[in-house]
């Protein structure tokens, strides 16, 4: 089948969340040309009754978009980037990325559940909704006497949760808080320190995505391309891949630009030995090559204050 551009409009599929809407709304309003949204219902929107860890393997939130792409029901896609599998379909290319937003997890406590005096600031048996192994696993990490557990539903639902004591805290991208100007009252909110709570590959990077073949699209989507967004996020997808071994892995990663080189930190769960982290300098090319063979070389952070970890934000929404 022959896939078209029809009078250079273009149809952008998206899913229906608020937050998936407000990405592919900005989208739209970078692209020159004229633009129609259709709303896909993925798996992940579906099926609320499982897990969906290791979701960069399996693209619960976005294989459904990406057959739909495939099949020339829609012309791009839009995605989270952090949704996207490490491997995409040989058919299909990411060719623009947005500008980044903020990289940080926010912790949003509820009063009843609030310990001032705890490195991570929760009381103890404080259920946290943490819905990724990298999130559940820094939980425990930092406060080993709260419970991690899976939380599923967009980001307003997560909220509230936590608002309505479901949960006693929950760990959610600052990106999408903020991009939904959501009220999170009477929840205590922290901006966790990305020198200690690394976040996942990609977090806060939105992603185009396009038919190899489709020439037309891909000349209208590459220019509203961030480079140094595409730089970072490369970076940090390709050790995700290096390290993950086709296996579900608790892996954060950040990645930005040091004069001509880069800095990358990494982190992972190492099991007993808890949460370790590495630093990479050096080029991108150089860094990128960094795989399992130097996991010997991870740290664990040593005498962090809950100030040097925890920074309280304000709201003014």
């Amino acid at each position: 089948m022959e896939h078209r551009v029809e009078k250079n409009k273009l149809r952008v599929g998206t899913r229906g969340s608020a937050l998936a809407l407000w990405q592919a709304h900005t989208v739209q309003g970078l692209l020159p040309v004229p633009t129609e949204l259709v709303i896909i219902k993925t798996e992940g929107d579906l099926r609320l009754d499982i897990s969906l860890q290791g979701g960069t393997a399996t693209g619960f939130f976005t294989k459904d978009i990406e057959r739909r792409l495939i099949d020339g029901e829609v012309d791009i896609a839009v995605h989270s980037l952090k949704d996207l599998p490490t491997q995409c379909d040989e058919r299909l290319d990411v060719m623009a990325f947005l500008p980044r937003g903020p990289v940080q997890d926010l912790l949003l406590v509820h009063p009843d559940w609030h310990d001032d005096d705890s490195l991570l600031p929760l009381r103890e048996g404080c259920r946290v909704g943490a819905g990724s192994l990298r999130r559940q696993s820094l939980v425990r990490h930092y406060r080993p006497e709260a419970s991690p557990e899976l939380i599923r539903g967009n980001v307003p639902t997560r909220v509230g949760k936590a608002v309505d004591g479901s949960y006693g805290a929950v760990v959610l991208a600052r990106a999408g808080v903020e991009r939904l100007e959501l009220n999170v009252d009477p929840l205590i909110v922290y901006a966790l320190n990305i020198d200690h709570w690394l976040p996942a590959p990609g977090q806060g990077a939105v992603a185009v995505q396009i038919r190899k073949d489709d020439d037309k699209a891909r000349a209208v989507v590459r220019a509203i391309n961030d480079g140094p967004t595409e730089t970072a996020i490369s970076l940090e997808r390709q050790l995700l891949a290096n390290f993950e071994g086709g296996c579900h892995t608790a892996f954060g990663a950040f990645a930005r630009a040091r004069g001509d080189g880069w800095i990358v930190d990494i982190g992972m769960d190492l099991g007993e030995a808890g949460w370790g982290t590495m630093e990479l300098t050096g080029s991108a090319e150089e860094c990128s090559q960094t795989g399992p063979e130097r996991l010997p070389e991870f740290t664990g952070p040593e005498g962090i204050s809950r100030e040097e970890l925890c920074q309280r934000i304000k709201w003014s929404f």
